[in-house]
């Protein structure tokens, strides 16, 4: 039988974060990345990927029962905090956190635990800001949590994660939508349900290697995220699996069922 547990659902997004490490934009260190990341047409492109795919996947979950923790840097550009600020206000419970340049499991963590009120357990996920869950990506979390628990052990670190899904390619001679099932794990949605102040969370270890240090289940059946690839992408875009060709009735089916937006849209999103 499901071990009892009352889970937060907590989502991080770190939103241009201004980090220590975790990131492989330039080898100038933390100037020649804060110049990159708080480029005005870079950010102009993030927020465009965020409105149309990040935010609208959080609103549409059929749980809304959860945290969202966007993590930003303590300099970030004030217009565009604000600016931020003001989109996720219709989420249930968002906060915007500005930290300063800190290593990259040190700031999740330090995000985490600002926003952690659970009684017993958090479920920490990770989903970058030009990603999309599946809007049933939250309860398939605390759904699969007491079971996948019931097996590892109640104290015991245990991840989720969701390996079928769908690849959007962002490109001026147009836009490509395919299906995948990766074949290493993907981050996007991917939770770790551990007991409320462990130090472990999703960020502990590297997203394509967290099955060799964690309990892991993975979901290889239902789609459930859409990953966007463009030219602003910082780690390697490339399907670490199978490439699924859908038909266009197959997609449409997906997109209606799995995802608050339809093919035509993702289509028409521009780079």
């Amino acid at each position: 039988m499901p071990v009892s547990i009352n889970p937060q659902v907590i989502v991080v997004i770190r939103f241009s974060y201004l980090g220590e490490n975790g990131w492989r934009l330039t080898h100038g260190g933390l100037e020649a990345n804060r110049k990159v990341l708080y480029d005005p047409a870079r950010l102009e492109r993030r927020y465009r990927l965020f409105e149309a795919l990040t935010l609208p996947s959080l609103l549409a979950q059929t749980d809304a029962d959860f945290t969202t923790a966007i993590l930003i840097g303590s300099d970030f550009p004030l217009a565009w905090r604000q600016r931020l600020t003001g989109l996720v206000k219709p989420l249930r419970d968002a906060r915007v956190i500005a930290l300063p340049p800190m290593k990259n499991f040190a700031a999740t963590k330090k995000a985490l635990d600002l926003c952690t009120k659970a009684p017993s357990h958090v479920i920490s996920i990770r989903l970058d800001d030009d990603d999309a869950m599946s809007v049933d990506c939250i309860a398939e979390q605390k759904r699969l949590a007491p079971m996948v628990l019931d097996i590892s052990g109640v104290d015991t670190p245990t991840i989720v994660a969701f390996n079928n899904g769908l690849f959007l390619k962002i490109a001026e001679g147009g836009n490509k939508l395919f299906g995948v099932i990766e074949s290493l794990p993907l981050g996007i949605g991917m939770g770790m349900i551990a007991p409320k102040g462990m130090r472990p969370t999703i960020f502990s270890t590297d997203h394509r290697q967290i099955h060799t240090r964690w309990n892991c289940y993975t979901d290889s059946v239902t789609p459930h995220f859409i990953r966007s690839v463009h030219g602003d992408n910082d780690s390697g875009a490339r399907v670490y699996g199978v490439e699924k060709d859908y038909t266009d009735a197959e997609l449409d089916q997906i997109m209606a069922t799995r995802f608050p937006f339809s093919r035509a849209e993702l289509l028409a999103l521009r780079p």
